[in-house]
């Protein structure tokens, strides 16, 4: 959801040649979770995420209205906002397969029961309407989704 790119080009050409896509990071180093705020603090040093652009204290800041959009549409669907956010990209192409990581067996039963979560076409351009409004800080490149 914070990261695109690959729909442009590189999501079409695998669709047309039957390709799978794994997007990297689906719930943008746990941004997409709604559990990370702009008072996050990562506590080791070596924590890849000390070095994502999106997850600087500025960009976090500037991505929390599509955290706090997920937030409210999966309250709406008693779900979590990862859960949303996996779900929009299962929904979006049948080619694609998240496959988000997690330390946390709590986190991963949850990123699992995502796949339980079945958007209507509906609720799932209602997200893409609400994305398609919001400005992603911290740009990454390709290889997210």
């Amino acid at each position: 959801m914070v990261e695109r790119d690959s729909e442009e080009s590189i999501i079409p050409y695998c669709m047309e040649h039957n390709i799978g896509f794994v997007p990297f990071s689906p719930i943008a180093s746990g941004l997409l979770s709604g559990k990370i705020t702009p008072q996050t603090q990562f506590e080791r040093n070596d924590d890849v995420r000390n070095w994502v652009p999106q997850l600087s204290r500025r960009n976090i800041e500037g991505n929390m209205p599509i955290v706090e959009m997920l937030k409210e549409f999966a309250e709406g669907k008693n779900a979590t906002p990862a859960q949303i956010s996996l779900a929009w990209m299962l929904h979006k192409y049948p080619n694609v397969v998240p496959i988000p990581g997690s330390k946390n067996k709590e986190r991963i039963i949850e990123n699992l029961d995502s796949a339980e979560f079945e958007l209507t076409d509906a609720e799932f351009e209602q997200l893409e309407s609400e994305l398609n409004k919001c400005m992603v800080y911290g740009h990454r490149g390709l290889g997210g989704f």
